[in-house]
């Protein structure tokens, strides 16, 4: 699934990351201080159960995009990493949003993103 071959990149903690849509290429900014897996598998979950997650961006996507599909495949990749403080890694993954204008995020993230750095 997400952790084939080298598992070190999945038990990262405290990570600003990306995360693709094999399908259609769209793709959405997070982060998390938990392990980068325990994170991706709540993405993944999203995806193949939209209806148990409405307010997930993912679960949206698959609705909006790919709704008569099979969940599509995720590649992910890592921004930032060793980020402990909760307030820089939120700051960091605000600069990513406002670079990269992630199509899946959802509107209330950008708003959040953008007020961090705007201050």
């Amino acid at each position: 699934m997400i952790c084939e071959g080298d598992n070190s990149v999945c038990e990262m903690k405290c990570v600003v990351y990306k995360v693709v849509c094999v399908s259609c290429e769209e793709f959405y900014i997070g982060e998390t201080a938990r392990p980068l897996w325990k994170r991706m598998d709540e993405h993944v979950r999203a995806l193949r159960n939209p209806q148990s997650y409405p307010d997930n961006p993912f679960s949206k996507h698959h609705t909006l995009k790919h709704t008569r599909e099979p969940p599509p495949q995720l590649r992910f990749s890592i921004f930032h990493k060793n980020l402990a403080d909760p307030v820089e890694r939120k700051i960091k993954e605000a600069l990513e949003i406002k670079h990269w204008e992630p199509p899946i995020n959802n509107r209330e993230e950008m708003k959040y993103a953008m007020s961090l750095i705007t201050l």
